[in-house]
């Protein structure tokens, strides 16, 4: 994944009491602990106003929907605590597919969203669309 891209989701979405940590941490071995924050404490490191939606609700027919409407084109990027899908580039429908439901939190970065799933402890994980 192009570092410059998670610059960019950290500078426009994180809050400023976190960026510099978060920045640090994704660019260095600490990396999956970095993502790992986003497991149970997302809301704390969103910026409110980025929200455009969240809940438990949020499946990928309606994700797609609301990126649709939103004119989301292109490749995404994945950050995600499961290694095997960190730093994947695809289309908005194959992120969705392999981060969905995969237990651990995960962020698809497209051109115009961000879609966040953090850790699954029971039922949905909570899910937020931020833009």
């Amino acid at each position: 994944m192009n570092k410059d891209i998670e610059k960019r989701f950290i500078e426009t979405f994180i809050v400023n009491n976190k960026k510099d940590r978060l920045l640090f941490e994704l660019s260095t071995n600490k990396r999956r602990s970095g993502i790992a924050r986003f497991s149970h404490d997302a809301q704390d490191l969103i910026k409110p106003e980025r929200i455009l939606y969240r809940g438990t609700d949020l499946f990928s027919d309606r994700i797609i929907s609301i990126a649709e409407k939103q004119g989301v084109q292109g490749m995404c990027c994945i950050i995600a605590y499961n290694q095997d899908i960190d730093t994947k580039t695809c289309g908005l429908n194959e992120a969705l597919d392999v981060v969905l439901g995969n237990g651990m939190p995960a962020i698809i970065i497209c051109d115009k969203l961000v879609i966040i799933e953090t850790e699954q402890c029971f039922g949905t994980p909570m899910r937020y669309i931020l833009r």
